[in-house]
């Protein structure tokens, strides 16, 4: 599978984050409360958004405007799904049937610096095929934009170019969202590769690698401080799970940023005598802290 690299280049416009990130927290093309849907299948699909009825053909994508707040989704099967939308979002993806949707990164340089761009790689299985590539997919009821980021959203394309305004920049990574008959055809014209299935089997293998667990990790370690300062996050971040207040993460975010650094001050400072195991256990931890305080969105 070739390597797909774009140009960048330099002007007055800004149409790029100025980074060299494909996980920088800044993602200028989000919007906020703005959720997007489409139709991958060949059959009509339809859903309820706080008892509002869509109908949604073969192929249509729209976006539906969700304010902060808690909402309710419902599939045609009646199955409900409770979420809150928090004031840190940046809208996301409806997904009542729970299907797997992508965001691709792709490399964007200006002339000579493209060996300076690699975006992240991924195990992913679409269609049976077995691939590794800058994809994260992910079949969530309602998908998270504030995990689960894409500077061009469902629909749009990636542009040929972009245009940066820093002198200091080279290039940048852009992401895209794609549900899978978009992705699988944007693969063939821009990868040459052919993803589509050969069997009906194989057009249900698809695998995921972004789940959203809204569940608090355990905190179980051997060291009593360590342990004493993961409880005290644990605590903090506890009413996450059933507040109705929309802005909690921006009172919530001080001190949960404190605990955070006393917990790796104590880390560090006993993680040459902790063993393999202990430290696998606080880079779980912390990973997994870190996802609960960027979610947007959490399922009830």
């Amino acid at each position: 599978m070739k390597k797909s690299i774009k140009q960048a280049q330099w002007g007055i416009a800004v149409i790029a984050a100025l980074t060299l990130s494909a996980c920088d927290d800044f993602n200028p093309m989000s919007q906020k409360g703005e959720f997007y849907y489409s139709n991958p299948t060949t059959n009509n699909i339809s859903f309820k958004v706080d008892d509002k009825s869509y109908e949604v053909l073969p192929g249509q994508r729209d976006i539906i405007k969700l304010s902060s707040g808690k909402h309710k989704l419902e599939n045609s099967q009646g199955d409900i799904f409770s979420f809150m939308v928090f004031d840190n979002n940046n809208g996301g993806i409806i997904n009542p049937d729970n299907h797997v949707y992508y965001t691709l990164s792709e490399a964007y340089a200006v002339e000579g610096k493209a060996d300076r761009f690699k975006p992240a790689t991924y195990e992913v299985v679409i269609n049976g095929h077995e691939l590794e590539m800058a994809v994260r997919s992910a079949n969530a009821t309602v998908i998270d934009a504030n995990i689960f980021k894409c500077d061009y959203p469902l629909g749009e394309a990636f542009p040929d170019s972009i245009t940066v305004n820093d002198r200091k920049s080279i290039g940048n990574i852009q992401s895209k969202c794609f549900d899978k008959p978009e992705l699988v055809q944007y693969i063939a014209t821009e990868y040459d590769e052919n993803i589509s299935p050969s069997t009906a089997d194989e057009a249900t293998q698809d695998t995921v690698n972004m789940p959203f667990n809204y569940d608090l990790p355990i905190a179980d370690f051997a060291n009593p401080k360590l342990q004493a300062k993961a409880e005290e996050l644990l605590a903090l971040l506890k009413p996450l799970q059933d507040t109705n207040d929309t802005d909690i993460h921006e009172k919530l975010n001080k001190q949960a940023h404190q605990l955070m650094m006393e917990l790796v001050d104590i880390h560090a400072n006993s993680a040459s005598s902790s063993g393999v195991a202990e430290n696998e256990k606080y880079n779980d931890f912390v990973s997994k802290i870190g996802e609960l305080r960027g979610y947007g969105i959490w399922g009830r």
